[in-house]
């Protein structure tokens, strides 16, 4: 019955329907004693609407009284009133009782206001959906789209894909790119408990990329790409990457931009390689700024150029990019484009090493063992080498395997420590190769063993390692 009454009351207040009647919709709220007639009916005597006397002292009770009661909408007034002045919630209040008549201008007011949250309400999707649906209804477009992605994702609203497929749909059918490109993506990505369907992904793709969806279009280059060979395949991705390019799609920019570095369904192009991937960079994407950054580095596909190497490099690194904090910090430390500084290449190391960067991490470590850039420091170095050695560095694992076995700036572990070492001579490091052989040589951590001896140097010197060499010589003198 109150479920029969607060609807009543919500169809009297609505400005679009036949049946509009505040004062009775005012009456049907007073005699109703669920907790939304009393929100209404305290909209209704804070403004003094529909007939009802203006009160704004019992509508403030009232609203209070409902909140207790379950509320949702009470609930957010009363907040609103502990965070505002009076002028702003008379403000807010009359905003508020336009947008329950299904006013279109106050709703979409009220649904940028909730979406994003101000200063004067805090954000919630729920009021944000609810007040914007009154818009959708009244065959607003870009209202339909926005509702069914929020139905689609679950924004302040249970996830339902036949309501999301309901107003998405209905967008759609008016041209709206947009809703056509959300329709792709649920089939695409699986969205709402969709069955994955790579054909009807890309149809609707193809629907939002002829409507100007630069969106689609980045995403439906990515789908001819993996999904279609040869050389009509590059070109048609090409062309969609352009076209979301031009409209400023940061991640279509790089891709347009190898395309015409490599010559990916365009001709190789230089100029136009380094305008997109440049627009990309500008456009804050990290990853075109972190290969942008090492082809201008190393002068692949395009001009070599240091400056800009060093630019983009530091922007991303500046953004906690851990390859460009590595790759910055070996630019300080052998002098390229800036003055050589072992403390600026430490500082960026460590900075890259803190985000899990595992090259960074070796470079740290063999800093601290060295004692560039900072005093030596055994102890920071093993564990570092250890951070590194852990993901699997060849390097770091050598490294920390002979900490172990001579018990420099850890626990001496000489069994451990000749594990890591093999570990590390399995990936064909040429030092671990070395040093194992060393150490069966000199017997000094591990029982003599010159066969061992022999059949490390012997690997180490094969990848040209000068110091396996020349023991193998001087073994071989001695005989």
């Amino acid at each position: 019955m109150a479920s029969e009454s607060i609807s009543s009351a919500r169809a009297l207040m609505d400005i679009n329907s036949d049946g509009y009647d505040l004062p009775k919709a005012a009456e049907v709220s007073r005699l109703s004693s669920d907790p939304d007639s009393k929100y209404l009916r305290a909209l209704f005597q804070y403004l003094g609407e529909g007939g009802v006397a203006k009160d704004k002292a019992s509508a403030k009770a009232l609203f209070k009284e409902a909140a207790d009661m379950g509320s949702k909408e009470a609930a957010i007034v009363c907040k609103e009133f502990e965070k505002n002045d009076e002028a702003a919630m008379d403000d807010l209040i009359a905003l508020r009782f336009k947008g329950e008549q299904k006013d279109t201008a106050a709703s979409a007011e009220l649904f940028a206001m909730y979406d994003k949250g101000t200063d004067k309400v805090k954000k919630s999707h729920a009021e944000a959906v609810r007040f914007y649906t009154a818009c959708a209804e009244q065959g607003d477009v870009q209202a339909q789209a926005k509702i069914g992605f929020m139905y689609l994702m679950g924004k302040g609203i249970s996830k339902d894909k036949d309501m999301a497929m309901k107003w998405l749909g209905a967008a759609a059918d008016k041209g709206d790119g947009t809703a056509m490109y959300r329709i792709g993506q649920m089939y695409d990505q699986g969205l709402c408990n969709t069955d994955p369907n790579q054909s009807k992904a890309m149809e609707w793709y193809q629907k939002a990329a002829d409507a100007g969806n630069m969106d689609a279009q980045f995403s439906l280059g990515c789908m001819v790409l993996s999904t279609r060979r040869g050389n009509a395949a590059d070109r048609q991705a090409a062309e969609l990457f352009e076209k979301a390019a031009e409209q400023g799609h940061a991640e279509a920019q790089y891709q347009i931009g190898m395309c015409y570095a490599y010559g990916q369904g365009v001709p190789i192009d230089p100029a136009k390689a380094v305008k997109w991937l440049e627009k990309s960079c500008e456009n804050g994407y990290q990853q075109g700024m972190v290969d942008f950054a090492n082809m201008c580095f190393e002068g692949q596909k395009v001009p070599k150029d240091y400056e800009k190497a060093a630019h983009w490099f530091s922007e991303a690194a500046n953004r906690c990019n851990g390859y460009a904090q590595y790759a910055l910090a070996c630019m300080y430390g052998n002098g390229y484009y800036y003055e050589q500084s072992d403390e600026m290449a430490l500082k960026w190391f460590k900075e890259a090493a803190e985000m899990g960067e595992v090259n960074s991490q070796y470079c740290l470590g063999c800093f601290y063992y060295e004692g560039r850039g900072t005093e030596k420091n055994l102890e920071e170095a093993a564990l570092w080498y250890g951070e590194a050695a852990e993901k699997g560095h060849p390097a770091a694992m050598a490294f920390l395997g002979m900490f172990k076995v001579t018990g420099s700036g850890v626990k001496q572990d000489v069994e451990e420590g000749l594990r890591l070492l093999e570990a590390s001579s399995e990936q064909g490091y040429y030092e671990a190769q070395f040093y194992l052989g060393k150490l069966y040589y000199d017997g000094k951590y591990v029982k003599q063993n010159t066969i061992r001896a022999k059949k490390y140097l012997k690997m180490a010197a094969k990848q040209g390692d000068p110091d396996a060499a020349a023991l193998l010589n001087m073994m071989k003198s001695r005989k």
